[in-house]
C-alpha cells in the first residue's frame, strides 16, 4: 500500500526521535486518555457482519495478554458466541500444541515466520474472509513479501522489534551496537540479571546479529558460532531465557537489569518502571509480525473468520494495542491510539532496508538450529563465576 510505505519511510526517519522519546519520557508524561474523536470515529467503524451459519463456541490459541476481556465480553455479545481461549509461552509451543491436536483449536495466533512453516507443512486452512473492508486498512509493507504476502493463510495483527531493555539505575550508556552487551561483562551487577527471549530462532538470531553474521543464517557454521557464544553467556554471566511475559515481570520487579526483548515488551516494562529505557542497536533489526491463522483441523472456520475480523476493527485493535503495547497493524487505528504507543518503544523500527524477517528452514537446517538450541538449553551457569550480589 502506497500510505503505508509512506508511513514506514516516516515512523523509520523518526526511529531516533523515538528512542529520544522513549528514554527521557516518563510514562506519565506521555499517556493519553482514549479521546472524544476516537470514541465516536473508531467505535461506530461498520463492524463485521456475521455468516449464516455459525459455531456456538469457537475455540483460540493465542499469546498471553493478547485478548482483553473488552474484546472478549464485546465479541460474545455482540455475536453470541463463546470463547474458549487458551494460551502459549512461544511459537514453538504454539506449534507443538497444533500438531499435537490439530482439532482441538479453531484460531491460532502465532508469527508470521511460524505460519509459513506450518502452512508448508500442511497444518492451516485458507482464511474465509467474510468482511473485505475490514482489511482496507492492513499495513502489508510490514509483512514478510516471501511469505504469504496475499494474506490467504496469515492476517497480520500487530508487529515488533528486537532491541535491548535496560535499567538505567545500573547499567551506564546506551546500547546503540550490539557490542554493548560485551563492554558490560565487567558490571557486577548484571551477573545473573541479563535475560532473553525464550524463542528458539529469535535467540539464536541475536546471538548471529552480537557475532556480526546474518540474523537469519542457516550456515551451519553460524549455528555453532552463535550456540557457542550463547552457551558462554549462559556459563559465565548467568543469562536466562524468559517467556516474554516473564522478561516483563522480572525488569520491572529487578529480577533482571538488561533484556533483549520485543519493542512491545519493552514499552510495557517502560510504562510500569521509567528506569527501565529502551533502543534498537544500529544495524541490521530482526522484526516480527504476528496475526492470526486458522488450524486445518478447525471446525468452525467461518466462525474463526469472524473472529479475526472483529479483532482488526480499528476500535478492537486500539484498545489492544493501548492495553498490550504492541502496535498495530491497522493504519486506522494507529491513528487514535495512546500516544506512549506512538513516541515510546512500541513503533521503534529501523529503516526497511534493515529489516530482517525470519526466513522458512528447511528439514535438515531445523535440525541443525533445535539440536544447537537443546544444546544452549542444557547449559548451566557456573556458580564460581556468576555471584549475584544485592542491588542499592
Amino acid at each position: 500500500m502506497e500510505n503505508g510505505n509512506l508511513i514506514r519511510s516516516i515512523l523509520a526517519w523518526l526511529t531516533g526521535l523515538a528512542a529520544a522519546c522513549a528514554l527521557v519520557l516518563s510514562p506519565g508524561c506521555s499517556k493519553q486518555v482514549l479521546n472524544k474523536e476516537a470514541a465516536r470515529g473508531l467505535a461506530k467503524d461498520p463492524y463485521p457482519i456475521a455468516p449464516k451459519n455459525m459455531a456456538p463456541v469457537l475455540r483460540v490459541l493465542v499469546w498471553p495478554d493478547t485478548l482483553l476481556e473488552e474484546n472478549k465480553e464485546g465479541f460474545e455479545r455482540r455475536y453470541g458466541v463463546k470463547l474458549e481461549i487458551d494460551t502459549f509461552i512461544n511459537d514453538d509451543d504454539a506449534y507443538g500444541k497444533i500438531t499435537r491436536e490439530p482439532s482441538r483449536w479453531d484460531l491460532v495466533m502465532v508469527t508470521q515466520y511460524m505460519a509459513n512453516r506450518m502452512r508448508n507443512e500442511g497444518l492451516l486452512a485458507p482464511v474465509p474472509k467474510i468482511n473485505q473492508h475490514i482489511y482496507q486498512y492492513i499495513d502489508t509493507s510490514l509483512l514478510n513479501q516471501n511469505a504469504d504476502p496475499q494474506m490467504q493463510y496469515f492476517i497480520p495483527f500487530d508487529y515488533a522489534a528486537l532491541g535491548i531493555s535496560f535499567n538505567i539505575d545500573y547499567v551506564a550508556g546506551f546500547p546503540r551496537k550490539w557490542e554493548y552487551l560485551a563492554d558490560h561483562k565487567n558490571n557486577p551487577y548484571l551477573y545473573g540479571r541479563i535475560v532473553m527471549t525464550d524463542d528458539m530462532r529469535y535467540a539464536m538470531a541475536v546471538a548471529m546479529l552480537y557475532t556480526g553474521l546474518d540474523p537469519a543464517s542457516t550456515n551451519p557454521q553460524d549455528i555453532k558460532t552463535a550456540k557457542e557464544m550463547l552457551i558462554r553467556n549462559v556459563r559465565n554471566l548467568g543469562l536466562r531465557f524468559l517467556p516474554d511475559a516473564k522478561i516483563r515481570t522480572a525488569m520491572v520487579s529487578g529480577e533482571a537489569l538488561l533484556a533483549i526483548t520485543w519493542s512491545g515488551e519493552a514499552a510495557a516494562i517502560l510504562r510500569k518502571k521509567p528506569a527501565c529505557r529502551f533502543l534498537i542497536p544500529e544495524g541490521k533489526c530482526v522484526v516480527t509480525v504476528d496475526g492470526f491463522c486458522i488450524p486445518r483441523g478447525s471446525a468452525s472456520p467461518e466462525t474463526a473468520a469472524l473472529f479475526i475480523e472483529y479483532m482488526l476493527h480499528p476500535y478492537n485493535s486500539m484498545l489492544v494495542a493501548n492495553g498490550c503495547q504492541y502496535a498495530s497493524v491497522n493504519l486506522r487505528t494507529m491513528k487514535y491510539v495512546d500516544r506512549f504507543v506512538i513516541n515510546g518503544p512500541s513503533c521503534m523500527l529501523a529503516p526497511p532496508q534493515d529489516q530482517i524477517h525470519m526466513t522458512q528452514l528447511d528439514r535438515e537446517e531445523l535440525r541443525l538450529y533445535q539440536e544447537a538450541w537443546a544444546e544452549v538449553k542444557r547449559a548451566a551457569l557456573d556458580a564460581n563465576r556468576v555471584q549475584m550480589i544485592p542491588l542499592q
